[in-house]
C-alpha cells in the first residue's frame, strides 16, 4: 500500500523460502509485481500461485489483467472467463474481456461481453462507442452508426467517437453526414488532425480539389513531424492532391526518403511503393512491395498484403514488368501464358496473386466456361473487380487442378447477401494429391458443407474470408463450390493459407491508407484512463483473502 515495492519483495521472499508452496505469497508478489507494470513476472508467479492451489475469488482476474497489458490477449480472455463463472456480472472483468477478444478479432465474444455491459448500463456512452467500433470492424457499418449515434446522443461532445461515426458514414459514401460529423468535431477541437486528414479525403473523393488543398495546409499545421504516422498521412494527402505532377511525386519521394527507419513502418513503404509505380520506378517499387509481402508473408497475415496490392492493381505495366522478373524458389517463371491460360488466368495482377499468393479469382473459370459469364457481375470492392454471385439460382463451379506449393487449408473469400428458403446448403469439395501425375484413385476426397443454421450465421456479414477446417498439406488441389438455389450468394476468390478465426472479416478498401481504421486508436486506447481504472485493478486483494490463507 505504501508503494515500497523493494521492500515488499524482500518480505515476501523470505515467506516463500520458508514455505516454498505456500501459494498466498506467489499471489501476492504477483500482485506486487502487476503495480510495477512487470507483467511478465506477475504472470510467472501468478501461475505458480494457482500450482499450489490458491482459492481467491479475484486471482484470474488479476492473471487476465497482467496477460492483457502483456499483451498476451489469448490468455488474458481464458482467465476472464475462468473468473466469470464465479462472477459473471464483474465490470472489470467484463469490459477487459471485451478488449481481449477484438484483439484477437473474436469480435462476437467481445460484443457478447459488451452486450452485458450495456445490461448493466444501457447508457455507458463509451461501452456504446467501442460496440460501433467492433460492428464497424465486422464491416456492418449501418449497424455500427446507430451506436455511435446513440454515444453521440449521450455525449455529444466525444470528438473521438464523432471521428468514427464520419470514417462509417465515408465507408457507405455518405459524404454530406462526413463533413456535417468533421465540423461539429473541428467546431469541438480546432487542433484534431484527424478530422482534417478525413476532410481531405472526403474534398479529394468528391474531386473538390480546391477545398481539399486549402484543408490539406490546415491539416499539414496541426500533424506532429515526429510522429510517423502522421507523416505518413501527410505524405499520402500530397500524394494524392499530386498524382499527375511528377515534379512533385519527386519532391515527395525526397522527403520520405529521408526518414530513418522507414522499414519499420508498413503504410509508410506503401506510400513509397505507390510513388514509385506512378513514377514508373518498377524496380524500386519491386523492393518496396517485397518488403510489404516479407513482412505480411506468415498465411494468416496474408489478407493484410492482399490490402496493399488491392490499391495497385489499376498498374498493368507494374505487374507484366513483375512477372517477368519474379521467378519462385521452384524454378517456373510467373508469365507462363501457356500454363495460365489453360488455368483460365489472363491477365498480369491474376497471375502475380496466382502465383506468389496462391489466390484464384473465381471469375477466372468464366475464362474456361462462357456459360458462367451471365452469372459474372463488377464489384469494386473484390479483388479482381468480378465475382461470380449465385442470382438466386443453383450453382456448381469447379476449378481446374491448381498447384498450390505445399496447401495448408482452403480459404473462400464469400458474401452471403440473403438467405430465401431453410431447405439451403452450400457444399464445399476438396480434391487432392501431392504429384501432378495422379490416378483417381490416388485423389484424396474431402467435402463439408453449410446447412441452414450454419448459412444463417453467415449472412449479412458482407464479404468475409471463410476457413474450411481441413488441413490439406497437399500440393495439388482441385476446390469446388456447390450453392443452392436458396442463397443469394457472391464469390470472389478461394486461396490457401491459414487465418486465425474460421471467419475473417475483409479490410475496408477505399482512399484511406489500407486498414487505417486499425491505426486509429479504439476506445481502450483512447481512454485509457477511463476504460481502464487503475484504481480498480490494483485493488483486487482483499486482505479477508490473504488472511484465510495464513
Amino acid at each position: 500500500c505504501l508503494k515500497n515495492y523493494e521492500q515488499a519483495h524482500f518480505y515476501l521472499k523470505e515467506a516463500i523460502n520458508l514455505k516454498p508452496k505456500e501459494p498466498i505469497a506467489y499471489l501476492i508478489c504477483g500482485e506486487v509485481f502487476f503495480w510495477q507494470t512487470n507483467y511478465k513476472e506477475a504472470i510467472i508467479n501468478l501461475y505458480k500461485s494457482i500450482d499450489y492451489k490458491a482459492k481467491i475469488n479475484n486471482l484470474y482476474i488479476i492473471l487476465g489483467n497482467s496477460c492483457l497489458f502483456n499483451k498476451n490477449y489469448y490468455y488474458a480472455y481464458d482467465n476472464y472467463n475462468i473468473a466469470l463463472k464465479n462472477d459473471p456480472d464483474n465490470f472489470l472483468c467484463l469490459k477487459n474481456n471485451a478488449c481481449s477478444y477484438a484483439k484477437c478479432n473474436v469480435y462476437n465474444s467481445a460484443l457478447e461481453m459488451l452486450d452485458k455491459l450495456l445490461n448493466i448500463n444501457k447508457d455507458d456512452s463509451l461501452i456504446l462507442c467501442y460496440y460501433g467500433e467492433i460492428l464497424y470492424n465486422m464491416k456492418q457499418y449501418s449497424k455500427a452508426i446507430s451506436y455511435f449515434t446513440k454515444a453521440n446522443i449521450i455525449d455529444p461532445e466525444n470528438t473521438h467517437n464523432l471521428n468514427k461515426r464520419a470514417i462509417a458514414y465515408y465507408t457507405l459514401q455518405d459524404y454530406n453526414k462526413v463533413l456535417l460529423d468533421l465540423d461539429k468535431v473541428i467546431q469541438l477541437d480546432p487542433l484534431n488532425s484527424l478530422a482534417y486528414y478525413l476532410k481531405c479525403i472526403i474534398y479529394y473523393t468528391k474531386k473538390d480539389i480546391d477545398n481539399a488543398i486549402m484543408v490539406f495546409k490546415k491539416c499539414k499545421e496541426l500533424l506532429d513531424f515526429n510522429d510517423t504516422l502522421s507523416k505518413t498521412q501527410l505524405f499520402h494527402l500530397e500524394y494524392l492532391l499530386n498524382k499527375n505532377n511528377s515534379t512533385e511525386l519527386n519532391n515527395i519521394l525526397t522527403k520520405i526518403n529521408q526518414i530513418s527507419n522507414i522499414k519499420d513502418s508498413e503504410l509508410l513503404l506503401f506510400v513509397r511503393c505507390k510513388l514509385y509505380v506512378e513514377l514508373k520506378m518498377y524496380y524500386e517499387a519491386k523492393l518496396d512491395l517485397n518488403l510489404l509481402y516479407v513482412k505480411n508473408s506468415n498465411y494468416y497475415k496474408y489478407i493484410s498484403y492482399i490490402s496493399y496490392i488491392y490499391l495497385l492493381r489499376e498498374y498493368t505495366d507494374f505487374w507484366l514488368y513483375l512477372n517477368n522478373n519474379y521467378r519462385s524458389k521452384f524454378g517456373f517463371n510467373v508469365n507462363n501464358n501457356n500454363h495460365c491460360s489453360e488455368l483460365g488466368i489472363v491477365n498480369e495482377f491474376s497471375k502475380h496473386t496466382y502465383k506468389r499468393l496462391q489466390v484464384y479469382f473465381i471469375s477466372n473459370l468464366v475464362n474456361l466456361n462462357s456459360e458462367l459469364y451471365q452469372f459474372q457481375e463488377n464489384d469494386i470492392n473484390s479483388l479482381s473487380e468480378k465475382i461470380i454471385s449465385s442470382k438466386n439460382e443453383g450453382l456448381y463451379l469447379n476449378s481446374p487442378m491448381l498447384y498450390f506449393k505445399r496447401c495448408d487449408r482452403i480459404i473462400w473469400k464469400i458474401n452471403i447477401k440473403k438467405i430465401l428458403k431453410k431447405d439451403c446448403f452450400i457444399k464445399f469439395v476438396i480434391k487432392s494429391a501431392n504429384s501432378e501425375q495422379y490416378t483417381d484413385s490416388e485423389l484424396k476426397h474431402y467435402e463439408h458443407v453449410l446447412k441452414y443454421e450454419d448459412v444463417l450465421k453467415l449472412e449479412g456479414l458482407g464479404w468475409i474470408e471463410y476457413q474450411l477446417p481441413k488441413l490439406l498439406d497437399k500440393y495439388f488441389v482441385q476446390p469446388s463450390i456447390e450453392i443452392s438455389g436458396s442463397i443469394n450468394m457472391q464469390i470472389d476468390y478461394f486461396r490457401c493459407g491459414h487465418n486465425e478465426e474460421e471467419i475473417t472479416y475483409n479490410l475496408s478498401i477505399d482512399d484511406l491508407l489500407p486498414n487505417f481504421h486499425k491505426f486509429c486508436p479504439n476506445v481502450p486506447e483512447t481512454f485509457k484512463d477511463k476504460y481502464f481504472s487503475k484504481k480498480a485493478m490494483e485493488n483486487l486483494l482483499e486482505l479477508k483473502d490473504i488472511i484465510n490463507h495464513l
